[in-house]
């Protein structure tokens, strides 16, 4: 059971929901190392540590391969919108299959499914829980297909 409570046009109502199946059984951010390096680490001492560390550098663009339409590289998968990976459900050297969900993006309070565009092989996932995201950041990367 979990509580909710929702405001809609200024007046708030609670409510208990049930859930009934959770569809989140895919890896989680949570089973991937960065995560639980995170975690390892008290709120107080993230915080710190955030505070003192430069900003994350964004890793540059692979490329991309001739004939791909619109420059857009088709082994990428983007971001769509601006927001916050909530969860991962991939790792490198995953398989995928076509509309599987692979991240969750938190995008002013509403969550955003990302699905895999096609099935293949994962070569890298590019962010991590917790990572600020803006349009067109690369979220991962299939591996290339000979």
């Amino acid at each position: 059971m979990k509580k909710l409570r929702l405001t809609m046009n200024g007046k708030v109502y609670e409510m208990t929901v049930e859930v009934l199946e959770d569809d989140e059984q895919y890896v989680t951010g949570g089973n991937l190392p960065s995560a639980r390096a995170a975690a390892a680490a008290t709120p107080r001492g993230r915080q710190a540590a955030a505070a003192a560390a430069p900003a994350p550098v964004q890793a540059p663009r692979a490329a991309t391969p001739a004939g791909a339409p619109n420059g857009v590289d088709p082994n990428s998968i983007l971001a769509p919108i601006a927001g916050t990976v909530q969860k991962i459900f991939v790792q490198a050297d995953m398989r995928v299959e076509e509309k599987t969900p692979v991240i969750l993006l938190d995008a002013m309070k509403m969550d955003t499914y990302i699905h895999a565009p096609r099935s293949g092989m994962v070569s890298e996932v590019c962010v991590a829980p917790g990572d600020t995201v803006q349009v067109g950041t690369v979220l991962l990367r299939y591996r290339t297909e000979a």
